[in-house]
């Protein structure tokens, strides 16, 4: 089984760390592949995206990074791209011309109708109630339903190869204080947004990255992966990794779950095509 991983954020936006010392980090842990993905500039200002006067920057030690490295291991060049309806996506002609490798579709953000600002669906619980209150009157179930909508929208438009941590809206909602996901409508909104990502033959993504200590909180949910199996849906191993040494975190617990989920095979980018690979 080759070892890869395609989700990483270093110092250019929210992670620690120069993309350097991932690079050395992946060779200390025999990786074959790794891939950068740092978060793709928003149209306003953040405290956790590249800034847009970075990208070219960015790039350009990536590009290095790549040539420096290559009798090392294979580096690979791409971006984690958010979905914003009307307003941006990974689907845009501007990441196209930038030349990646691949890209990562993501939603991370809905709008506070009372405010105009952009809060986090998965960073903070402060920022999940003022949405909660602000946007959808109190409402949890609606806030929820309009992420997913937002996914398979993003699905839809298309322009990405990863489907990026789908179930991220779960992050802050430990012990089901928002919503629970048992509940019909819960897993109604799941099964419309799998069949949305098989339609479209995007790759969906094992995410560790926000587990800390509780592998279980791996994205998506076990039931969910079971269910996009039942679709035929390919996945892929990612850490999202915000430190070098977070590179391989809890990838052995997430390859038992996608076996007993019923997966025998995940894709892996090696020599610029997406191949099987057997999970070991």
């Amino acid at each position: 089984m080759f070892k890869t991983n395609y989700h990483s954020h270093s110092e250019f936006c929210d992670g620690t760390g120069k993309l350097e010392d991932y690079v050395k980090s992946a060779i200390e842990r025999n990786f074959d592949l790794f891939g950068f993905s740092g978060h793709a500039p928003l149209p306003f200002k953040n405290d956790w995206t590249m800034p847009k006067n970075d990208l070219p920057a960015y790039l350009e030690e990536t590009k290095r990074l790549k040539t420096v490295y290559k009798n090392d291991i294979d580096l690979k060049i791409g971006l984690e791209v958010d979905y914003i309806e009307n307003t941006m996506s990974p689907s845009d002609q501007y990441y196209r011309d930038l030349g990646l490798d691949y890209i990562i579709g993501s939603i991370h953000l809905l709008p506070d109708t009372n405010t105009g600002e952009y809060l986090g669906v998965e960073y903070l619980k402060s920022e999940m109630e003022q949405l909660i209150n602000n946007t959808f009157g109190g409402n949890t179930q609606l806030l929820v339903k309009e992420y997913y909508r937002l996914v398979r929208d993003m699905s839809e438009h298309g322009g990405f190869d990863i489907m990026g941590h789908l179930d991220v809206v779960k992050k802050t909602n430990i012990n089901s204080i928002y919503f629970n996901e048992t509940e019909d409508w819960y897993k109604a909104e799941i099964d419309s947004t799998l069949e949305c990502i098989a339609d479209n033959k995007q790759i969906l993504e094992i995410n560790t990255g926000q587990v800390l200590n509780d592998p279980t909180r791996i994205y998506p949910s076990p039931w969910i992966l079971q269910m996009a199996k039942s679709y035929d849906i390919p996945i892929m191993l990612n850490s999202d990794a915000h430190r070098p040494d977070h590179i391989d975190n809890y990838f052995e617990e997430a390859k038992l779950m996608m076996i007993n989920a019923g997966y025998r095979e995940l894709k892996v980018f090696i020599e610029d095509k997406w191949i099987s690979d057997k999970i070991t």
